[in-house]
């Protein structure tokens, strides 16, 4: 297996794409810490711990744990806790995100910003600074932000969205830099469309449906990036389908 043994904490695994990385981490043998809101603010099914009982009965290691990633205190003890259990974390991946269906710039309230903003920016910000100490002591680790094609490409209506992974994007590059000297690679996946269930609640996600791809499809590309550290690859922003031809 190709995670035996590694420690993996991931956000926003009730579902979709997080799920999917879960699954597919616990599936090659990592201990994996899954968390989420505990009540989801779009109404949409799952939780941690339903991700975790799911990958118990697959025969995997999990354990869900409810957090509000735009927290401190709860993101501090979401991350001390794994720590008390396995002493270690070796791969974080900071999925939770949220986003604002196209709408023109006027359209979009100020609390509604901030609300996306919070997730998007913030959240990243504070697991990374909880995390980011005790792989320095390891020598050693993998984070893994997803980011978006939307970080790179202007869009009508992506005011808000689009701007939030422009600023993950950079948020990645920056702490790359910082943190290459203790061997931890700091990587954006960019899974591209998904047909995940909070994609089927947005209406233009619609348009090109076909296209898109299920979450478990991005399994394996999140599996071959978590086995990186910064002496094979850090400070990259890699597509999905382009970065599944690349595995070694």
């Amino acid at each position: 297996m190709k995670m035996n043994g590694l420690v993996a904490l991931i956000t926003g695994g009730s579902r979709g794409l997080g799920k999917a990385i879960a699954v597919a981490y616990a599936q090659e043998g990592a201990h994996v810490i899954v968390t989420s809101r505990a009540d989801s603010p779009t109404g949409l099914p799952g939780t941690a711990e339903q991700t975790a009982q799911a990958i118990s009965h697959l025969g995997g290691s999990a354990v869900g744990i409810a957090c509000d990633v735009t927290n401190e205190v709860q993101v501090n003890n979401a991350v001390s806790h794994v720590v008390e259990q396995y002493g270690k974390v070796d791969v974080l991946v900071n999925n939770a995100g949220i986003m604002i269906p196209c709408e023109p710039f006027l359209e979009i309230d100020p609390q509604r910003w901030d609300a996306l903003m919070l997730v998007n920016t913030r959240g990243p910000y504070l697991t990374c600074r909880a995390v980011v100490p005790i792989m320095i002591r390891q020598r050693s680790g993998s984070i893994i932000n997803i980011g978006s094609n939307a970080g790179a490409e202007h869009r009508w209506g992506g005011t808000a969205y689009c701007s939030s992974k422009a600023a993950l994007h950079m948020f990645n590059m920056c702490l790359a830099e910082e943190l290459k000297e203790y061997n931890i690679a700091v990587n954006i996946l960019s899974p591209g469309g998904l047909k995940s269930e909070g994609s089927n609640a947005i209406p233009w996600a619609h348009t090109n449906w076909d296209q898109r791809v299920e979450p478990e499809d991005c399994g394996p590309s999140a599996v071959a990036l978590a086995l990186h550290r910064a002496d094979t690859m850090t400070g990259k922003v890699l597509d999905r389908a382009t970065y599944k031809q690349t595995w070694s």
